[in-house]
């Protein structure tokens, strides 16, 4: 047994897919919302039968290999390595191309681990790091904390000076690594005078820093490495790595706006907690929470800046489906504020119940604007113009929820609250333009199998059906090369054999994962419709036949053209009688 095939042996797909997304028994398979495209009704399953996923709305399917690959943005050589790892297989020596292997992938994860060791052992054993170590401890970070995020100080010598390289340079060079590599990982040796956290991925190699001063003269208040080919910092949160576990756990994902609110959270006990790095909260992070959970609380800060900031994360998530909360800090700027307060209840307590209590942000909204008329010493009936101010404020908030019976709650909410009919307030939503916000990309539509796919889908499911099929269907009426390659081999086999045999793929990674998916396919279109999978050929026959004819006239109105042109009688006589035999 090769190494591919132990690895596929130890590791059961359904455990692997867990590990990432909630999944819930369905029939003999499973099923989640696609990591790989927005939904709302969960179309990706996976067969433990098969050991396979796939996707019913965007078409993504393949084995462990192929969802890790997918999941991890890795090539095969890296997702090869990696499932070793966690099955416990020791891999032979392979000979991949550097471009195959993205060895220059790992080389700059490589240089970002080294540089994160060197600054974390700068921070707890150098005399120079002693000034960030008693900044941390004073914000109550212990050293096991410290330990865990890897967090570490670049001091006032890490400056390279006049042409000369600094002495972090110096040390990844005696390491192998080249000027240009160093640069290409991020510049870790761009940071000096600076607190460091480092930036994991998913799979928990540093692929990037945040440098945070000391000293409020020194501008900017943080430092972030910029984009590089491992490092995007539109689609990476921080602390995901760590904090994925606790988010299926909890079900539920609370999201902060700096690493220091991170790192105090997790020490209390609260971690699933994450954060942006160096940019504001994007869509594409929003999707990316979503493949671990549909409930997510925030906590941004409690100035002007992070309500504004606030406010376009809320619609976001709101338009992407979430059932958003946020948590109220009180009178603290922010959740590291809170934690680090010490009232009789304690900080951490504090934080702890305040995520307990989170309130879902459109009551927030709601509260923001009846606010000034309910907080009058007299009770006064709100004027035509107050209402419609609250409604103006409110409207907007109601249109983007995707889901009609959440919206259906809060137009009734609203009209009680106003005073109105309900009817007014559904008329004034209709009327309501939806402002452009920062909206996730347009779902994927959902993917038919083209008419090749279907009929090997229905060959591979239902093999007795060969016989029918194969006088009227020839290898060269398939233009799809993959599948005409399964045809022939289909063919071939049941002529031999008059079955087809569970590992007559076996050989070919690629083509076994196809197969699988399109039995898979199959398994889901007709597990209670079998009547319609004869239905179903009839119009395939058909359609196959009827390119196959379309295919022919465009080839002899081409020849017949040429024909024309050069004035050739004779070819042109003949090519218009192969023609008309052709289509008789």
């Amino acid at each position: 047994m090769d190494e591919v095939e132990e690895i596929k042996r130890r590791i059961d797909i359904v455990d692997l897919i867990s590990s990432y997304l909630t999944l819930k028994k369905a029939g003999s398979n499973y099923k989640a919302i696609c990591p790989f495209h927005q939904e709302k009704t969960p179309s990706f399953m996976v067969s433990a039968e098969k050991q396979i996923f796939k996707c019913f709305g965007c078409g993504e399917g393949g084995d462990i290999f192929t969802f890790t690959e997918k999941m991890e943005n890795l090539e095969f050589p890296e997702a090869l390595r990696l499932l070793a790892d966690r099955a416990g297989v020791e891999l032979k020596r392979r000979s991949f191309k550097p471009e195959e292997g993205k060895d220059r992938k790992t080389k700059l994860y490589q240089i970002n681990d080294l540089s994160a060791r060197v600054f974390h052992k700068i921070l707890i054993s150098h005399p120079a790091g002693k000034i960030a170590l008693e900044y941390l401890k004073k914000r109550g970070i212990s050293s096991e904390t410290m330990k865990e995020f890897m967090i570490g100080y670049a001091p006032a010598f890490a400056k390279a000076t006049a042409g000369k390289p600094s002495y972090l340079t110096k040390f990844l060079m005696q390491r192998g690594f080249t000027e240009e590599e160093i640069k290409n990982a991020g510049s870790p040796d761009r940071f000096f005078k600076r607190i460091i956290f480092p930036i994991r991925n998913r799979l928990g190699q540093t692929i990037a820093f945040t440098g945070r001063v000391l000293d409020p003269k020194q501008e900017p208040k943080y430092l972030n490495t910029p984009d590089t080919i491992i490092f995007h910092k539109g689609t990476v949160l921080y602390n995901l790595d760590q904090a994925r576990g606790a988010i299926k756990q909890q079900n539920a994902v609370i999201v902060v706006e700096g690493q220091m609110d991170v790192i105090a959270s997790h020490q209390t006990g609260v971690q699933n907690v994450v954060a942006s790095s160096g940019t504001a909260l994007t869509a594409d992070h929003l999707q990316i929470l979503y493949r671990y959970t549909p409930n997510i609380n925030f906590a941004f800060d409690s100035d002007s800046a992070g309500l504004i900031t606030a406010k376009k994360a809320y619609e976001m998530a709101i338009t992407l489906g979430f059932n958003v909360k946020m948590v109220l800090l009180e009178d603290y700027k922010d959740p590291g504020e809170m934690i680090a307060a010490n009232p009789p209840a304690g900080g951490p307590k504090l934080w702890q119940e305040a995520v307990t209590k989170a309130v879902p942000v459109i009551d927030w909204y709601f509260e923001i604007a009846f606010q000034k008329t309910e907080n009058r010493k007299e009770k006064i009936e709100l004027t035509s113009q107050e209402k419609k101010e609250i409604a103006k404020e409110i409207l907007p908030i109601i249109k983007i929820i995707p889901d009609s019976i959440e919206q259906a709650h809060y137009i009734n909410l609203l009209a009680k609250r106003l005073g109105v009919n309900e009817d007014i307030v559904f008329d004034a939503l209709s009327k309501v333009n939806q402002q452009k916000r920062d909206k996730p990309r347009e779902a994927v539509k959902r993917e038919q199998l083209s008419t090749e796919q279907l009929l090997i889908a229905i060959l591979l499911y239902r093999p007795a059906k060969i016989t029918p099929i194969k006088e009227k269907i020839k290898e060269d009426d398939l233009k799809d090369p993959v599948l005409k390659k399964i045809y022939s081999t289909l063919l071939e086999e049941y002529n031999i054999n008059g079955k087809i045999a569970k590992s007559l793929f076996d050989a070919d990674r690629e083509l076994k994962n196809l197969a699988a998916s399109l039995i898979f396919a199959a398994e889901n279109l007709y597990f209670d419709e079998q009547d319609k999978i004869d239905e179903d050929l009839k119009e395939l026959i058909k359609h196959i036949a009827s390119a196959k004819k379309e295919a022919l006239k465009a080839h002899y109105a081409d020849e017949i053209k040429k024909a024309e042109k050069s004035h050739n009688i004779a070819k042109l006589k003949k090519l218009i009688e192969e023609f008309q035999d052709a289509i008789s």
